[in-house]
Parts: structure tokens; sequence; C-alpha cells
């Protein structure tokens, strides 16, 4: 794992590339996968950002059954079992229950496709702008709610790298990443996976409460 930098409030995760599986959704019976599945139809999103929400979603519906049909078995494949910040995110999965479901906005995914093709093609990482701007002023370019967060991923292009990365949240104390994603506060979600020149691969996630 490499070093993971933070800035503000909000935590950049750093990872290396690794080989990872994917995901069987079928474990889910339909109804559960569709309610997950809120940028189903959003034409301006890949099919791996698709992935992300309704990977995010289902956890956040149900994270018992999260737990078992995808951190455990990520988790063993990766040789993650032994990290300390492994147990904390069970913990909150198995009291994970019922949240609302995010759903895409395309002016959040907007702001972070810019930032993803700026760090991206710069090979920067952060959430400051090769121009200097915050990921507040920089949201508000584009969308203008009063309570923002973005979280920055590096390394994975794959929704379930992606995801579970965020979740572990490893090195960052106060879990940052897993509060957001698993938290009752944001309701709109933008999420941009673009190629990134030192990293392979880079994921900007912005949220709004408006």
């Amino acid at each position: 794992m490499k070093p993971l930098f933070a800035f503000l409030l909000f935590s950049c995760l750093l990872t290396a590339t690794a080989n990872i599986n994917g995901q069987d959704l079928t474990l889910w019976n339909k109804d559960t996968l569709a309610m997950a599945n809120t940028a189903a139809t959003v034409a301006t999103l890949t099919a791996e950002e698709k992935k992300v929400i309704q990977l995010i979603n289902l956890a956040r519906l149900n994270g018992k059954d999260f737990l078992k049909r995808v951190a455990e078995p990520y988790i063993k494949q990766n040789d993650k079992d032994d990290d300390d910040y492994v147990e904390g995110l069970y913990t909150l999965l198995r009291s994970t229950k019922g949240l609302h479901v995010l759903r895409s906005h395309e002016k959040l995914h907007m702001s972070a496709a810019h930032h993803a093709h700026d760090m991206g093609s710069k090979g920067q990482i952060g959430h400051v702008g090769s121009d200097g701007s915050t990921f507040t002023v920089r949201i508000h370019r584009f969308h203008k709610p009063v309570h923002v967060a973005e979280i920055c991923s590096y390394g994975y292009g794959d929704a379930l790298g992606i995801v579970m990365e965020m979740l572990i949240d490893e090195g960052v104390t106060e879990h940052n990443d897993r509060e957001t994603l698993l938290g009752k506060t944001f309701l709109h979600v933008g999420v941009s996976i673009k190629p990134h020149k030192m990293m392979e691969f880079n994921c900007v996630m912005d949220f709004a409460v408006e």
C-alpha cells in the first residue's frame, strides 16, 4: 500500500493496482439490485462508474450482506485479513442497514470528471486543482450546494477495487472516506474514473446534500 495523502478534512487514498475479480451481483435479489442501481439510465456515466454507485448503495441498504458477499471475499483475496482498519469496517458494516440510496447528479459528475482529468493528465494527486482551486470552489463552479465532500482514489480502474479501498480507508484515523460513503449526510454523488499519468487510474467522487 502506498502512503496516504490527506488534504483538509477529506482524504485521498493512494493504492497500488491489484488484480481483482469482478463482483457477482447475482447474489442479491433483483429488487435490491434495481434499488441500488440509481444511475442505471444515466447516459454520461461509464459502466464502472455506474457500478461504483451501485456497490456503495448495496452497502448502504444492507451492510451485513455487503460484508458477506463483497467485503470479506475481497479482503481475503487481497490478503488484508490482518489489516487493523478492516475490523473497524466490519463493525460499521454490521450496523449499517436501510440508509437512503445515493443518486447520481450530473453537475457533480461534471465536477468530478473535471478534477479526475486534471489530476490524471498532469500526474498529480489531491483535492486541490492544478489552478490552485480547492474542491469546494471547483464543485461550486458546476453546482452550488451548501455542504459538499470529495473522495479521490488512485491506482484502481474497477468499481470493486475503488469502493473497497475507500471503505477500508487505510491510514486515515478519522475514516472520512468511510463515513462519507456510509453516512446519512449526503444525497447526491458524481463519479468519474479517468486515466492517470502516474497511477494508471484515478477516481473522483463529489458529494452534496442538495
